[in-house]
């Protein structure tokens, strides 16, 4: 698949866009939390943003609402993700032109608005572009995160904390894992205390829980 490539340098129309793009509360979240320590996700990027849309709207339903978003590049190429039984379609799309994180909270916020829209996450920068069993899928690649997450109790017979917390942060319970009982699967909403990887590590830094990871995934951009 032949995508657009990014111009270099300024244009005068992007410095005026950029100017007219308001800022938000920046709430970009760069590491995740893998054995009690900080793991590093990598810096945000400034030109791509992951929209996740439930899998009841059609793949044409999302490209005409794509279609009406001023922030985004229409002359992008994308690529509309579906995985297994996961619930959404995941769609990287790109910025009409480079934003700060205040301006990219924005854009999330004024997506998330949008009833087609089930989630807007920040995108990650990375070096790496190949898939789990090192083919290369792209020139150029992202990582972001889903709506789902998951958390490791410490008792599963015992599961007061984990529904206090849920209802704390308004997040679902979406199910408990079948062969690791000690394992749940949650979502994080719109009307969550925060997205998928804000919640997790909420979760873990309660220190309620033996772990709680979101789920990072990979899409080429390029």
């Amino acid at each position: 698949m032949t995508f657009a490539l990014l111009f270099t340098g300024c244009r005068k129309g992007d410095e005026v866009d950029d100017a007219l793009t308001p800022q938000g509360n920046c709430e970009f979240i760069n590491f995740k939390y893998y054995n009690g320590t900080k793991d590093n996700l990598g810096e945000m990027s400034n030109n791509y943003i992951l929209l996740g849309v439930d899998t009841a709207y059609s793949d044409s339903q999302i490209q005409r609402f794509i279609s009406t978003v001023s922030y985004l590049d229409q002359k992008y190429t994308y690529t509309i993700h579906r995985t297994g039984k996961y619930k959404f379609k995941e769609i990287p799309l790109r910025l009409k032109s480079s934003k700060n994180c205040g301006q990219i909270a924005h854009i999330i916020s004024e997506l998330e608005q949008n009833k087609i829209v089930s989630y807007a996450h920040y995108a990650m920068k990375t070096d790496y572009c190949e898939n789990a069993i090192w083919e290369k899928i792209g020139n150029l690649c992202i990582n972001s995160y889903g709506s789902y997450f998951y958390v490791k109790v410490f008792d599963n017979n015992d599961l007061s904390d984990l529904n206090q917390i849920i209802a704390e942060t308004n997040t679902e319970l979406v199910k408990q894992d079948e062969f690791m009982p000690k394992w749940f699967e949650l979502r994080a909403t719109k009307n969550s205390n925060g997205d998928a990887l804000k919640m997790a590590n909420y979760f873990y830094e309660t220190g309620l829980f033996e772990c709680s990871e979101p789920g990072i995934s990979k899409f080429p951009v390029e």
